[in-house]
């Protein structure tokens, strides 16, 4: 059985329900990640995070890391209102470039990627995905 691809899944901006240390946890693996690999253009790391009721039970792990620009840029650049393709295309012709931060918890409200698929235009396809 094959899952859903990633890049086909529901996002949600900022993500619902995560305890606030799991988040500090995946933005402390992200920055480490980032100056390990030397990182100096757009790029996604994917997370997987379990959840549980005491610190002792949760778990953060990296699934993959993609030193790329992925469908998931453009929707977080809409988003926050910042051009993350140009940022990245500063950096990497050797600009400086002042970090923009970003408080997920200022938000008043909550963006939402589905992925569209063309079921009707393939014959005998099933849209039961998953």
């Amino acid at each position: 059985d094959a899952g859903t691809h990633s890049g086909d899944a529901t996002l949600l901006l900022p993500a619902q329900r995560l305890h606030l240390e799991t988040h500090r946890r995946v933005m402390h693996t992200a920055s480490q990640m980032c100056d390990a690999l030397q990182i100096s253009g757009p790029f996604n790391i994917q997370f997987i995070a379990q959840e549980g009721p005491s610190s002792s039970m949760r778990s953060v792990k990296v699934i993959e890391c993609n030193v790329r620009a992925s469908r998931t840029v453009p929707f977080v650049s809409k988003t926050l209102n910042i051009n993350f393709i140009e940022l990245a295309t500063r950096v990497m012709l050797g600009q400086d470039v002042k970090p923009s931060p970003v408080h997920l918890l200022d938000f008043d409200f909550i963006a939402c990627k589905v992925p569209v698929f063309s079921f009707l235009r393939l014959s005998g396809s099933d849209p039961h995905v998953g």
